[in-house]
Formats: C-alpha cells, sequence, structure tokens
C-alpha cells in the first residue's frame, strides 16, 4: 500500500497548479479546524459566528498566500500549525469586530477569559502547541534519520508491516526501533519530571 503523500507534497502541487491538491489540503484538516474553532467560541459568541464560516476564511487566506509561494513547510506538523494559527487569528478578529460592533453580549460577564478558555478547552493554545512542536523538534534532532522517519511513519497511523516494506527493513528491525525510541522518549521526561 503506497504511503499518503506528506502536505508538504500536496502543498507543491497546488504550487503547480494542481487544483485537486487543494481539494485535498482542504479534506486533511477542515474537521479539525471547525473542531477547535467550535471550542474557543464562547456560547454567546456561537451564536453569532459560525465556526465553519472562520475555517473556510482561514482556507481562503492560506491558498491565496500559498499560491505565491508565502510558506515554506520544513517538517512534520509545519501546516498543521499554520492553519491552526490562521484559524486562530481570524476566530478571535471576528470576536472583537462582534464586540466593536456594540452587540450587547448578554452572557458576557459569564464568559471565561481566553486564559481559562484555553485551560478547559480540548486543543492546545498557541502557545502550548508552539512549546510542544519546540519539545519534539529538540527530541527529533536526537534521533538518525531512520528511527526519525519510522516514527513519522508511526504517528500517521501506519503499521509496523507497512513501516517495514516503506522503509525495506524487516517489521522485528521496526518494533526495535520503535522501542528505543520509547525508552528515550521515557528517559527524557523522567529527567524533565526530577527538574
Amino acid at each position: 500500500m503506497p504511503l499518503e503523500e506528506t502536505s508538504a507534497e500536496i502543498l507543491e502541487r497546488y504550487r503547480g497548479g494542481d487544483e485537486r491538491a487543494a481539494e485535498e489540503l482542504f479534506a486533511r484538516y477542515v474537521a479539525r479546524l471547525t473542531l477547535l474553532a467550535r471550542s474557543r467560541l464562547s456560547p454567546t459568541l456561537a451564536s453569532r459566528t459560525d465556526p465553519e464560516d472562520v475555517v473556510l476564511s482561514a482556507y481562503r487566506s492560506f491558498f491565496i498566500r500559498a499560491r505565491d509561494g508565502r510558506f515554506t513547510l520544513r517538517r512534520s506538523g509545519d501546516l498543521w500549525r499554520l492553519l491552526v494559527a490562521i484559524t486562530l487569528h481570524k476566530l478571535y478578529r471576528q470576536a472583537r469586530k462582534q464586540r466593536a460592533e456594540g452587540r450587547a453580549l448578554a452572557e458576557r460577564a459569564a464568559e471565561p477569559s481566553p486564559a481559562e478558555q484555553s485551560q478547559f478547552s480540548r486543543e492546545p493554545s498557541p502557545e502550548e502547541a508552539i512549546a510542544l512542536a519546540d519539545e519534539l523538534e529538540a527530541f527529533f534532532s536526537k534521533l538518525d534519520a531512520f528511527a526519525r522517519r519510522v516514527v513519522e511513519l508511526r504517528l500517521q497511523d501506519r503499521s509496523h508491516s507497512e513501516i517495514a516494506v516503506n522503509m525495506g527493513r524487516s517489521e522485528r528491525t521496526v518494533r526495535r526501533t520503535l522501542a528505543a525510541v520509547e525508552h528515550l522518549l521515557c528517559k527524557q521526561l523522567d529527567r524533565a519530571a526530577d527538574e
């Protein structure tokens, strides 16, 4: 079974004029982005703001800038982080617009602060997402290229046998590599807990 294209590969096809690539990029993240937008809306704001519209606006901005080559994806997860940032920017701007237009928000006093909202949301805040990305990048930099690719494929929910075929190695080698990475990660987490 061939492996799914990376977001960077699909983005390059889009820049080359392949409109199907835009559909693929849209389909890959639209549901998650909509859930994220919905989770960040207070009940009052949710009655006035459609999370789907926010996500569509975010994608529109992304595709315009992506066509011009303004974005470069350097590592796994960059596109997700970029789309989250654009979506949250659009969402917060919509919230400011709602307030600036003088719409009375009856539940405004009961609305949690942004810090409280992020504390109870199911998705990480942008700051938490950046911190996690930095931690993952530091951890991945300790791995050799083979181990890094095995972990990336496993995070894409590939089976051990699929990874073995893709990497041209035995399934046992894939399992041992993942066990070694898990051991290294546990050691790093233990050190962080002791600090």
